[in-house]
């Protein structure tokens, strides 16, 4: 389930504050501004909103060894 939060950048609303880090801590994923796009994001030590985070850019979770120079 998906769910938009605006939170004003000068005043942000403890209210939405709260509930966007509860959702972290539940599990989810966030997606944030940045100055040119927007990031993904998720509670670091959950192992199953990461492979979230991969599975919705579409990479695997093993890096690609680097290629064999010529």
């Amino acid at each position: 389930m998906a769910q938009f939060f605006s939170i004003h950048p000068d005043n942000p609303q403890q209210r939405l504050v709260k509930q966007a880090a509860q959702i972290l801590r539940d599990g989810g994923v966030i997606a944030y501004p940045t100055d040119s796009c927007y990031a993904l994001g998720c509670h670091i030590g959950d192992k199953a909103a990461m492979e979230r985070v991969r599975a919705i850019r579409g990479i695997d979770a093993r890096p690609t060894p680097p290629s064999a120079p010529k």
